[in-house]
């Protein structure tokens, strides 16, 4: 395995960041979650609020092919008016 670490994916919230470093490692692939949040301000400072998931650098491409098929598994939202 790689000691080099790559982001594969920039959320808003700890939470977020939770939820896809969960079904990355439920996968078997190993992953850090950075906060570069900034919490001593009630806003957001654009990179400052960033919540980054990160894998090993040899594991990216196949981790970001999970999310990917995530995505795209993912039921489409009901539409209220149609009904």
């Amino acid at each position: 395995m790689s000691d080099e670490w790559q982001t594969v994916e920039v959320l808003g919230s700890e939470e977020e960041a939770t939820l896809v470093a969960g079904f990355l490692e439920n996968q078997g692939i190993p992953t850090r979650i950075e906060s570069l949040r900034f919490t001593q301000a009630p806003v957001d400072f654009g990179g400052l609020s960033e919540i980054r998931v990160n894998v090993p650098a040899d594991r990216l491409a196949e981790a970001e092919a999970l999310l990917a098929s995530r995505e795209d598994a993912e039921p489409a939202p009901e539409d209220d008016a149609a009904r």
